[in-house]
């Protein structure tokens, strides 16, 4: 009895890890990016933050970028929610809550810059820099678009399908964008010209929250489904001789992450927002990453043993991986 009530602790020891630091601020967190070492994170009440940090996580630095000016909506003026933050060549580029339920989407270099507000009636989604001087957008009606901030037109306006966004992601250098939606696929294309170089769709049938992928002479992609599924495709470097794999869960995917080599993945497993760090190959779980207080909505690899969570709460969670080493 005894040495079975030991290798049960023995086993839960192995996987369940809990965070190595935490963080948390003072209003709830909408959501987040990681830009090289640095955290960008906007909350419920117009708030831009920056968390700067070293590759071990032993300092961690808080700055408040700005706080948004207020709006107007239905019953009095209040602080705007922040959407995304991403940040390019020392300017910030912030997507917010606009008057009236609109959006508004800033540059903030030395000064704040409106780019576009409710009068533009773009239901703007999500946005990142491309390039000094270029915006890729997607609006809810899973439009992709493509905006030149010198000459403030578009270079292009393509719609992708008619199944509403959900999000995208780019990759390191910015060139190539994958979009995620209701209907479950995927549309891997360039974000130059908007063009859909691939589109995915054996696994997921039903809305797909988030999709993140590498390419390492050949993509290596994981999406998060409503249909509690983690999809899993490889491809060779001609995009051609895909692998489908999947890993069926009891919960929502509401999110997932994947490591810069493709070897790692993560996602969030039950509505204690444990996150399940595997091996993408094998689809073996490597760790448990147990310690949030409410639903995480990004998880970010900084390298193969050093994971950043963001949760819909007020923490942030730095973690150590103990076994991805030994796997």
């Amino acid at each position: 009895m005894n040495r079975v009530f030991l290798l049960i602790i023995c086993c839960v020891s192995l996987f369940a890890l809990e965070p190595y630091k935490v963080v948390s601020v003072e209003t709830n967190i909408i959501d987040s990016n990681v830009v090289g070492n640095r955290l960008f994170v906007g909350g419920d009440v117009g708030d831009v933050l920056e968390f700067r940090f070293d590759k071990n996580f032993l300092s961690i630095d808080k700055n408040e970028i700005i706080r948004l000016p207020k709006i107007q909506n239905a019953f009095s003026e209040a602080y705007p929610r922040v959407f995304f933050i991403d940040f390019f060549s020392d300017n910030f580029l912030i997507l917010s809550e606009g008057d009236y339920g609109g959006k508004n989407l800033f540059v903030l270099s030395k000064d704040l810059k409106q780019i576009f507000s409710q009068q533009d009636s773009l239901n703007i989604k999500k946005a990142m820099f491309v390039g000094d001087n270029l915006i890729f957008l997607a609006l809810l009606s899973n439009e992709i678009l493509l905006y030149n901030t010198k000459t403030n037109t578009f270079e292009y306006r393509v719609q992708i399908s008619n199944a509403s966004f959900s999000d995208f992601y780019l990759s390191d250098d910015r060139s190539k964008f994958l979009i995620s939606c209701e209907s479950g696929v995927l549309y891997y294309g360039d974000v130059k010209s908007g063009n859909v170089l691939k589109e995915f769709s054996e696994i997921n049938k039903d809305n797909v929250y988030k999709a993140r992928f590498v390419d390492n002479n050949g993509l290596t992609i994981l999406s998060a489904g409503v249909d509690r599924k983690i999809g899993i495709y490889k491809t060779d470097s001609k995009l051609n001789n895909i692998l489908t794999t999947y890993i069926q869960t009891d919960f929502l995917v509401y999110s997932v992450g994947i490591s810069g080599d493709g070897s790692l993945g993560a996602y969030i497993a039950n509505e204690s927002g444990d996150i399940v760090v595997f091996d993408v190959l094998s689809k073996k779980t490597i760790e448990i990453l147990r310690g949030h207080k409410s639903m995480p909505n990004s998880i970010f690899f900084i390298d193969n043993n050093h994971i950043i969570s963001v949760e819909d709460g007020k923490n942030i969670m730095f973690w150590k991986l103990n076994n991805a080493k030994n796997r």
